[in-house]
C-alpha cells in the first residue's frame, strides 16, 4: 500500500502528535465510531488534521489504533492511538457518498535526521540532571533522541506545528530557547520548595 497521496478517513482533531506519541481518544460521533472500527477491521490508519481555532491545519498526524480500551453499551469507544507520521493534505473531502466520515489524500513528512547542536545537548543535559538530581542518567544517548527533547519541553500542539517547518538549526535555537525557560521554572520551582521547607 502506497501511503503518499492515498485517500484516507479523516478524523479532525484539537491534538497534534508526533511519530511514536500516543493519546488516547474517545469516539462517540456515528461517522468517526463508523472510521475507527474501518481501520480496526482492514488494519489501516487514519488521519488527524490538526484543527485550529477557527481553521483547519494543511499538517496532521497519520494514526493507528493500537488497542481498544473499552466498548459502551451506546457503542461509544475509548482508544489508545499512535503517530506513525506527519502529514501534510492536498485534499480534503468533507462529505463522501460512501463514508458517513470526511476522506483526505495527503502526503507523508519525511522524518528527517536531527542532529542536536552541542549547544542544546548541553542545555539538555544541564535541564535533565537538575530534574533527576542523578547525572549518570543523563547521559544516555536515547535521552538527546529528538522524540525525547522535544517530550521533555513539553511542546504545545501549536509549537510542535511551528516546530515541524524549521530548518536543524532553528529547531536546535527554538529546543535551547525551551530548555532555558525549562530550566527557569524548575529552579523556581525548587526555590519555593526550599523557602517552604525553610520556615
Amino acid at each position: 500500500m502506497n501511503n503518499n497521496n492515498l485517500d484516507y478517513g479523516m478524523f479532525p482533531l484539537r491534538i497534534f502528535l508526533f511519530p511514536g506519541e500516543q493519546t488516547t481518544l474517545h469516539i462517540f460521533e456515528p461517522r468517526y465510531l463508523q472510521l475507527v472500527t474501518e481501520c480496526l477491521e482492514n488494519n489501516e490508519y487514519f488521519g488527524i488534521p490538526y484543527q485550529g481555532k477557527t481553521t483547519l491545519s494543511e499538517l496532521g498526524s497519520l494514526v493507528k489504533v493500537n488497542q481498544i480500551l473499552k466498548k459502551y453499551e451506546s457503542g461509544e469507544l475509548d482508544v489508545l492511538i499512535e503517530c506513525q507520521s506527519n502529514f501534510k493534505i492536498h485534499h480534503f473531502q468533507n462529505k463522501n457518498e460512501n463514508k458517513l466520515y470526511p476522506l483526505g489524500s495527503l502526503s507523508k513528512i519525511q522524518k528527517t535526521t536531527f542532529k542536536p547542536s552541542p549547544e542544546l545537548i548541553k542545555h539538555a543535559t544541564n535541564y535533565l540532571s537538575h530534574l533527576l538530581d542523578d547525572t549518570k542518567e543523563t547521559k544516555s544517548e536515547e535521552l538527546i533522541s529528538l522524540n525525547n527533547l522535544t517530550n521533555l519541553v513539553n511542546l504545545s500542539d501549536e509549537e510542535k506545528i511551528k516546530f515541524i517547518g524549521l530548518n536543524e538549526n532553528k529547531k536546535n535555537e527554538f529546543l535551547v530557547h525551551k530548555f532555558k525557560f525549562m530550566l527557569i521554572l524548575l529552579t523556581q520551582e525548587k526555590m519555593v520548595d526550599q523557602n517552604f521547607y525553610l520556615n
